[in-house]
């Protein structure tokens, strides 16, 4: 799977200048975790967790740069999530992935990143690697229920169903069990 394809945009942004406090101002419209941190010109600066803010909230004119963390792995848009460098065996389970272009430029997220081993393979003799990339965003399926037309949108319920026209009222979670 491809950056790219499963990467979402990110409507908040910090700018590496903003305070503490309009930083947590600001992430309350986010739903994700860890946030970027942009430049002016678009260039991607770090990360932040929301969590690191809320810690931080007693100093609320610090800039945000400051408060940088290592939750964030960075890529590009063709980098296949199959094959991105990460520790199996690291304590932390899931990442949020930055998606950023070869210009330094920032793009999108790809949230929540679950790393698993597949264990079956293992056993029967493959390495560890590579490993298997779950992703919160890549199995958003909306189906339209006025025509049963079955739609998929990282960036949220669609605004209108392609067969039928119905409003993104008519539409809901699709899951298969």
């Amino acid at each position: 799977m491809i950056a790219q394809e499963v990467m979402m945009e990110c409507p908040v942004t910090l700018g590496p200048d903003t305070t503490v406090l309009e930083s947590i101002q600001r992430a309350a419209a986010s739903t994700l975790d860890v946030l970027p941190i942009v430049d002016a010109a678009g260039r991607y600066v770090g990360a932040v967790r929301k969590s690191t803010l809320l810690d931080a909230a007693s100093n609320s004119t610090a800039p945000v740069a400051s408060l940088c963390c290592d939750d964030a792995l960075v890529c590009s848009p063709d980098d296949a999530l199959e094959h991105f460098a990460h520790d199996p065996s690291s304590s932390t389970p899931h990442k949020s992935i930055m998606v950023v272009d070869g210009l330094g430029r920032f793009r999108g997220v790809v949230p929540e990143v679950h790393w698993a081993v597949d264990e079956a393979r293992v056993q029967s003799g493959h390495p560890r690697n590579p490993l298997e990339v779950r992703t919160v965003s890549m199995h958003l399926t909306w189906r339209c229920e006025d025509c049963g037309e079955l739609s998929t949108r990282n960036e949220g319920i669609p605004a209108s169903c392609p067969s039928c026209g119905a409003s993104s009222e008519a539409f809901c979670l699709y899951t298969e069990d």
